[in-house]
């Protein structure tokens, strides 16, 4: 687990995805216990991020399992990536970054909480 100290930052990227649990079949399948996510989905990373845009699109497995809609323009994936190890010690309680292992920018103990979006 790698420690970081907290530097709030406000900027989400924004970017919305729209998804439907029929996007992800074998997801369906595959996962025990799967749980999808519908509607509207917002990028987690900071905003200005490099790269494809990302999303928790699913859990499975009791929540051991997190899978991420990646997408980039019209293109997109469901990728299962462990979340990031990162925690926030210096917390009574510590606080986890729920972001995906590797992702880029901040880790979301330093952004602000996503806004909800319509569905």
């Amino acid at each position: 687990m790698t420690s970081a100290t907290s530097v709030r930052v406000d900027g989400r990227c924004g970017t919305v995805a729209g998804v439907e649990a029929a996007c992800f079949p074998t997801l369906a399948v595959l996962v025990v216990d799967a749980r999808l996510e519908r509607g509207r989905l917002g990028c987690e990373l900071v905003a200005g991020h490099d790269g494809a845009h990302v999303a928790l699109a699913a859990t499975g497995r009791g929540g051991d399992q997190w899978w991420w809609l990646r997408w980039n323009g019209q293109l997109h994936e469901v990728i299962q990536i462990d979340p990031c190890a990162t925690e926030l010690a210096q917390q009574p309680y510590g606080d986890c970054c729920i972001l995906p292992d590797g992702h880029v920018g901040r880790h979301s103990f330093d952004l602000a909480p996503l806004p909800p979006l319509p569905r």
